[in-house]
């Protein structure tokens, strides 16, 4: 099902990509894997998949806690990389969401830091979920954490410009039919870049109506990475926990 026009295709396997975001807060995803773990009360034994892993900080994390631990992403260069940590207890493969090659196998599935939306159409997101159904084993759980996007649209920062390794990135953004573009423009050794990020502006309901007709029911719904209620005009995050039926 890949579609080689599909923006994430080029973008996620970019260097320049990972030039943006080098400084993202392992801190603070440590400090929210942590919260997760606890709140799960998970035993070593339960089996985790990370859902668009990238370079796969998370599972290797998750891992070196104890637990057996699956990385799966689109990006062929992050999962190369993130082979570089494998053992026998921490695996990672190129597998596109929509399309996942794994049977009933895991306890708990991860999807991080605003990996999904990126789909043109609501009938992908829901083949995704799905997919992750068939993953699980019967009473297992499915994190979601993605962006409050009541808050994000609210607060959309039209115009930014950022200097990173000499490079100078000129952002936009704006909404579109649901959808937060963003858009990213620089210049590299005398050469133009231009890409491209396209994110629907998902809600606790959108996420919802997909989850239950997958077979969850959502169990709990937090607002940050300490774990605390979802406020829909002030949390910073929408992480659903949604269980599947048994």
């Amino acid at each position: 099902m890949k579609n080689e026009t599909e923006w994430f295709n080029d973008w996620f396997d970019s260097p320049y990509y990972h030039i943006l975001y080098q400084n993202r807060d392992y801190s603070e995803a440590e400090f929210f894997l942590t919260n997760l773990i606890h709140f799960f009360n998970a035993p070593k034994s339960r089996k985790i998949i990370d859902l668009c892993c990238g370079k796969g900080r998370h599972a290797i994390f998750l891992n070196s806690l104890g637990y057996d631990v699956t990385g799966v992403d689109l990006s062929q260069s992050s999962i190369e990389e993130a082979n570089k940590s494998s053992n026998k207890n921490l695996h990672f493969e190129v597998q596109d969401l929509r399309d996942l090659k794994y049977s009933e196998n895991f306890d708990i599935a991860l999807n991080l830091f605003t990996s999904l939306g990126y789909f043109n159409s609501r009938e992908e997101d829901a083949l995704v979920f799905k997919n992750i159904h068939k993953i699980l084993k019967p009473g297992g759980f499915v994190l979601i954490d993605f962006m409050n996007s009541e808050l994000t649209v609210n607060n959309l920062l039209q115009k930014e410009v950022k200097l990173i390794d000499g490079i100078q990135f000129n952002i936009s953004k704006h909404l579109e039919n649901d959808f937060i573009i963003k858009k990213i423009d620089f210049t590299d050794n005398e050469t133009d870049y231009h890409f491209t990020e396209k994110v629907q502006a998902l809600t606790l309901e959108n996420f919802e109506e997909m989850l239950n007709a997958a077979g969850f029911k959502t169990y709990k719904v937090f607002g940050n990475y300490a774990l605390e209620d979802y406020k829909i005009n002030t949390s910073d995050r929408l992480i659903i926990v949604a269980q599947k039926n048994v």
